[in-house]
């Protein structure tokens, strides 16, 4: 979420409204506190303006926050679904992004399919600490007695199998990490996309508390669309992706000036063409 900006200022009561709507129609999901941040201005008067808008049926409002989207599109797709798309690709992505791991760092792993195959291939000799709020996730670390787990706690989603809420971003605000790996279910030129207001919201936290955001993601997610905006190109340092990528895509990639490490797989192409059908 951007900090904030001058057009938002000294606006009167149904202007600021107005920049409201288009902002939270371009982010999808944000919190009350963001919102005030942005329009720098206080949560009360947010509230109110929010409210107003819920009434006049222009924007809708969810536990925490208030969204531009319908319910079937807050709450995301179904991760069972998603854990058997592009599994060669997401296991080559996962392989480098170890790489990346040195001795004693302290890593986010972000709720995902690909960051599940991290934590699957985790060396046990490298003394880590990780961060996550994916169940599956932890459910994978609880054997590798080489890496110190702390798990984000919160409401678990049985569609997403992550944690978020209060509670969640509470325990991510106290925390500094070397690296996150950031996951996206769209990719876009305009940054990277989910398809879950609150997981975008958790998302952002730890973009926040990272030294570096390392985005792992498999290249079907350039042909997939998804609603709510995590975060712009500006807040991600490399994007690991599989050699199955598009040339129009990784040309988009070098446009935003994002560094690029596109790893071999064998079936890369042909994982692609079944997943974008």
């Amino acid at each position: 979420m951007s900090a904030v900006e001058e057009n938002f200022r000294y606006t009167s009561a149904p202007e600021r409204r107005e920049r409201l709507v288009q902002f939270i129609i371009d982010h999808g999901f944000c919190t009350i506190g963001e919102l005030s941040k942005a329009f720098d201005v206080s949560e009360m008067t947010i509230r109110r303006d929010v409210q107003r808008l819920v009434e006049q049926g222009r924007v809708r409002g969810f536990r925490g926050g208030v969204g531009s989207l319908s319910k079937q599109d807050m709450e995301g797709s179904d991760y069972r679904l998603r854990d058997t798309k592009m599994a060669d690709a997401k296991h080559a992505i996962a392989l480098r992004a170890i790489e990346l791991i040195g001795p004693g760092s302290v890593v986010a792993i972000d709720a995902g399919t690909t960051g599940h195959q991290v934590a699957e291939l985790l060396p046990s000799d490298r003394a880590l600490k990780v961060v996550t709020h994916s169940f599956p996730v932890v459910s994978s670390l609880i054997g590798n007695l080489g890496v110190e787990v702390m798990c984000l706690g919160g409401t678990l989603h049985s569609e997403s199998l992550s944690f978020d809420g209060p509670a969640t971003l509470a325990a991510i605000g106290n925390l500094q990490v070397d690296a996150l790996f950031l996951a996206a279910s769209g990719i876009g030129d305009r940054g990277a996309f989910c398809g879950n207001g609150f997981d975008a919201i958790t998302k952002r936290a730890l973009i926040e508390v990272a030294d570096r955001v390392v985005l792992l993601a498999d290249s079907s997610k350039f042909f997939t669309s998804a609603m709510v905006k995590i975060c712009g190109w500006d807040a991600i340092d490399l994007v690991i992706v599989d050699d199955g990528i598009a040339e129009e895509h990784r040309r988009m990639l070098e446009q935003q000036e994002v560094e690029v490490v596109a790893v071999p797989t064998r079936s890369a192409r042909a994982d692609l063409a079944e997943a974008t059908k």
